[in-house]
């Protein structure tokens, strides 16, 4: 599991030192909102020196699970957003500056003061990029760190799940950070041998007992034992079909 950060380049600021809503987000890429100084920006961030600089938005050229999670958020904050973009891996933004890839991403918003881009939190968090809080649907003002993520994978009843798919974005809690997300893992079952479904399984289940340092060490947020336990049940359940 992780996080989309929402970065920006503002002399001054740092990370979590800006707040941003959903509906603010929505109207800076719809470009209703242009200028660091709007009111609206201003009304959020009464204790920050805001410039009156054109924001610059930068976004995804290529198709991206970054571009999807985030114009899911939007979607679910905004209904001029979901109505006429929605939430893709690729959509035709109504403005900004293309970059193809996360380092070119990256590179433009070091580039270009007044930017704002959206990217997966641990390299933006490794890039040094200001990173803003973005406010949840308990009205708090959330980084986009592990303990964030962890809250709106706990506000999840996973046994109600179909297949464990469920959305992170826009959780309730507290402590959820709104643009959270989940990487999922779709495998075949039917025509494959039992030895060749159970391989796939090892290769998991050596993630989940092994590899939770390396995850988090990228900033990446390894999934709670308990959903770890309800899945390897999920697992014994399925039975493959055909040879």
């Amino acid at each position: 599991m992780g996080a989309i950060a929402v970065v920006v380049n503002l002399d001054g600021i740092g990370p979590g030192s800006l707040r941003l809503t959903g509906p603010l987000l929505a109207d800076i890429y719809l470009g209703k909102i242009q200028s660091w100084s709007d009111p609206a920006i201003k009304a959020v961030n009464p204790d920050l020196t805001l410039p009156d600089l054109r924001i610059s938005v930068v976004h995804r050229k290529d198709g991206s699970g970054s571009t999807f999670v985030f114009t899911e958020y939007l979607s679910a904050l905004n209904d001029e957003w979901k109505a006429k973009y929605g939430a893709n891996t690729l959509i035709s933004w109504p403005l900004g500056t293309d970059a193809e890839g996360t380092q070119n991403l990256i590179r433009a918003v070091r580039e270009t003061k007044g930017a704002i881009a959206y990217a997966e939190s641990g390299q933006a968090q490794r890039a040094s990029l200001a990173y803003a809080l973005i406010q949840n649907r308990s009205g708090k003002f959330v980084k986009p760190e592990p303990e964030g993520v962890q809250a709106a994978a706990t506000s999840i009843d996973w046994a109600q799940t179909a297949d464990f798919f469920a959305s992170l974005t826009d959780r309730d809690g507290d402590a959820a950070y709104p643009i959270s997300t989940a990487v999922f893992a779709v495998v075949q079952v039917s025509g494959r041998s039992e030895h060749r479904y159970r391989r796939v399984h090892d290769l998991f289940r050596l993630a989940f007992a092994q590899g939770a340092g390396d995850a988090a060490a990228l900033c990446y947020v390894p999934l709670p034992k308990a959903l770890v336990a309800q899945i390897e049940q999920y697992w014994a359940r399925q039975e493959p079909v055909g040879n």
